[in-house]
């Protein structure tokens, strides 16, 4: 089984990769000039990125099973890490499983909005019909709405669900997207030097030295707030701190011995990249990528929070900017959305210490 896919994947991967990714680029076209409607523009982004993980994440691990386990046990023995990437394996399957088991996120309900998480009671001034008087009611919770409702008597729960997975999509497509330029531009700067590692990273110095945020309000701005160009103009601005790390890194590796051996044998630059450069960096930037989800996260609430997320899904950052005005009456709306960013970003930082210790050769894990 190894020897077949060893033949089949492993000595064609970056070809598959390469005519995957054009026959999604000409489907897209035609998606564009000809045919009315193929796929959602952010079905693109899963296909890709789902091919990547298992050209270049599965094969490898199955490839490498023990090297694997070995990396998995280190990771294991941070505490910190199995917390985060429990907490991780939890919110996708919240955000795979959950719309099952919700209600609707968009579905408006008036006569129960403001209604309290379960076990919670509230004070609310009711006015009274028949006497024309205000009064004073207890609301208390319900096993309806565990976690409550809006202002607009939408399911607080249901809002979670779908905002973890408006967070997943642009946290994992928009970092594989400036990992992928990152590391493609860092390793070729690397090895070509002269000329041509001053032209990258002269520009990659222009691209850090635009404000990344107001750039991504302004290009967002422009072409509409939709998840599909959110996640793409997230991964073609993000990827300058990881150019410059992974430069760092093959600056080092292309003056050993199997770099040198492999190019006195004839080995094409394209090989030396591809074969030899980026899978001994792969460490490197599997801890790089880890780190920067919590980043692209925390961007993609904040574009929602100003109002320049996609409208047509609710996200942590829309609930957020919901509950911010009603703070004093229905606190949840901003705490549970809040408590969700929180966890999340802990998370992924504290799975991104654990890998980084795990691969790191001098660390006592």
């Amino acid at each position: 089984m190894d020897k077949l896919l060893n033949t089949v994947i492993g000595r064609n991967r970056n070809l598959i990769f390469i005519i995957i990714i054009s026959l999604l680029g000409v489907i897209g076209l035609l998606d564009i000039f000809v045919i009315d409607k193929v796929f959602d523009p952010i079905v693109y982004f899963y296909i890709a990125f789902g091919v990547f993980i298992l050209l270049y994440g599965v094969y490898p691990l199955y490839t490498n099973r023990r090297l694997a386990r070995y990396y998995l046990n280190r990771t294991m023995r941070n505490r910190l890490a199995v917390f985060g990437l429990g907490f991780i394996i939890f919110l996708i399957l919240l955000a795979v499983v959950g719309p099952f088991f919700t209600l609707d996120p968009t579905a408006v309900n008036f006569e129960g909005k403001n209604l309290p998480p379960l076990g919670f009671t509230i004070e609310q001034s009711v006015y009274n019909v028949d006497t024309g008087e205000l009064k004073t009611v207890n609301i208390p919770g319900t096993v309806k709405h565990p976690l409550g409702t809006d202002d607009k008597g939408r399911d607080m729960l249901a809002m979670l669900v779908s905002g973890s997975r408006v967070s997943l999509q642009v946290g994992l497509l928009a970092t594989l997207i400036a990992i992928i330029l990152g590391t493609v531009i860092g390793v070729i700067s690397a090895y070509l030097g002269g000329w041509a590692d001053n032209v990258l990273m002269r520009f990659t110095d222009i691209m850090m030295t635009f404000p990344f945020f107001l750039l991504l309000v302004f290009l967002v701005f422009i072409f509409g707030p939709s998840l599909a160009i959110i996640v793409l103009v997230i991964g073609l601005t993000g990827w300058t701190g990881a150019a410059r790390l992974i430069r760092s890194e093959a600056l080092s590796l292309r003056t050993r011995e199997f770099i040198l051996a492999s190019k006195a044998l004839g080995a094409s630059d394209g090989r030396l990249i591809f074969a030899h450069l980026i899978p001994n960096v792969v460490s490197l930037v599997i801890v790089i990528a880890t780190l920067s989800i919590p980043g692209v996260i925390l961007a993609e609430a904040a574009l929602s929070f100003i109002g320049l997320g996609d409208p047509t899904v609710p996200s942590w950052g829309t609930v957020l900017k919901a509950g911010q005005q009603s703070l004093d009456t229905a606190w949840w709306v901003a705490v549970e959305p809040g408590i969700m960013l929180f966890l999340t970003v802990l998370a992924f930082n504290f799975l991104g210490d654990g890998l980084r210790d795990a691969f790191d050769p001098k660390s006592s894990v």
